[in-house]
C-alpha cells in the first residue's frame, strides 16, 4: 500500500467519472422523464462503484431485462491516472424496432502524469444480436480505430484526439455523401462536423463504420434513419482534451413517441493540477 508521502507526490487529480444503463425524456405521447437507471459516480479521489438492475420497463416504450453499470479509476505511482467506465444492457427493446440481445459500451481512459492530452481504448464495446426493424444487423466495427488501439510498441495503448478527429472526420464525409439531397442534409452536416469537431476543442467518431450489408441501408452507418421511428446514432465516442464519453446507442423518436432516449453512457476525466 501506498504512503500518504507516495500519494502526495503524484500530484492532486481531482476525478470525475459515471457511468448509466439508460435514461432520458418523452415528449410525446405524455411528457415524462425517463428515470435513469443504474447511475454510478466515481468519488472524487478514485476507487471503484457499481450498480446493476435486474429488469426496467416504461409504458412498453422501452424496456431491458437486466443492466448494470460499473466505474473504477486511480492514480498510479508514475503520476498517471486511469479510468475504466463500463455500461450493460441485455435484452434491449425499444418500441419493437430497435432491440438487442446485449449491449456493452466500456471506456478506458489513460491520461499521463503531465495531463498533455489523453488516450482512449473501447474494447470489450459491442451489440450483440442486433436487430432493426425486425431484422438482424450485423455491426462493421471501425478497424482503423481498432487498429490505434493496440500499440504494438509495448507503450500504452490507446487511440489519441488526433486519431480520433481523423476517423470521425472520414466517417463525417461519408454521412454528408450519403444524406446529399435529402430533406435533412442540413442536419446530417451539422450532426456530422459536431461529432468531428472541426474547428473545435473537442473531437469524436463512432465505433462503427456501418453494417456488413450497408448496400441495403438507409442512411449512413451508424447513423440509421427508419420510417416511423426516428433516427438512432450508434457507438458515438467523444473526445475533449480532458475527457472521453462512449454512448452506445442515441435514440432521437421522431414518431407518434417523441424523445431521446440513450442507451448505455459511461466516460471520465478531471481535474488536477497541471
Amino acid at each position: 500500500m501506498q504512503t500518504i508521502e507516495e500519494i502526495e507526490d503524484q500530484g492532486f487529480y481531482s476525478f470525475r467519472a459515471d457511468a448509466n444503463a439508460l435514461g432520458g425524456f418523452l415528449e410525446a405521447p405524455v411528457q415524462k422523464v425517463i428515470p435513469t437507471l443504474v447511475p454510478v459516480s466515481l468519488p472524487a479521489v478514485g476507487g471503484f462503484t457499481a450498480a446493476r438492475s435486474e429488469g426496467f420497463t416504461l409504458d412498453n416504450i422501452v424496456s431491458v431485462e437486466a443492466a448494470y453499470s460499473r466505474v473504477s479509476g486511480q492514480v498510479h505511482p508514475d503520476g498517471s491516472v486511469s479510468i475504466l467506465s463500463t455500461c450493460v444492457v441485455e435484452e434491449l427493446n425499444l418500441l419493437e424496432v430497435v432491440q438487442a440481445e446485449r449491449v456493452v459500451a466500456q471506456l478506458s481512459i489513460w491520461i499521463p502524469a503531465d495531463r498533455k492530452g489523453l488516450k482512449v481504448s473501447t474494447a470489450g464495446s459491442a451489440f450483440e444480436g442486433l436487430r432493426l426493424r425486425g431484422r438482424p444487423r450485423k455491426p462493421r466495427y471501425s478497424r482503423e480505430l481498432q487498429d490505434k488501439e493496440c500499440d504494438p510498441a509495448g507503450r500504452e495503448p490507446g487511440a489519441s484526439a488526433a486519431d480520433i478527429q481523423s476517423i470521425g472526420a472520414e466517417q463525417a464525409k461519408r454521412v454528408a455523401s450519403t444524406f446529399q439531397g435529402r430533406y435533412n442534409a442540413t442536419w446530417a452536416q451539422n450532426r456530422s462536423s459536431w461529432t468531428s469537431g472541426q474547428g473545435k476543442s473537442r473531437t469524436g467518431c463512432s465505433l462503427l463504420d456501418g453494417f456488413e450489408d450497408d448496400a441495403d441501408q438507409k442512411g449512413c452507418g451508424h447513423i440509421v434513419e427508419i420510417c416511423g421511428f426516428g433516427r438512432i446514432i450508434l457507438g458515438e465516442l467523444l473526445v475533449t482534451p480532458y475527457s472521453a464519453q462512449l454512448v452506445s446507442i442515441r435514440a432521437e423518436l421522431g414518431c407518434p413517441v417523441k424523445g431521446r432516449i440513450s442507451i448505455n453512457c459511461g466516460g471520465g476525466g478531471g481535474i488536477s493540477d497541471n
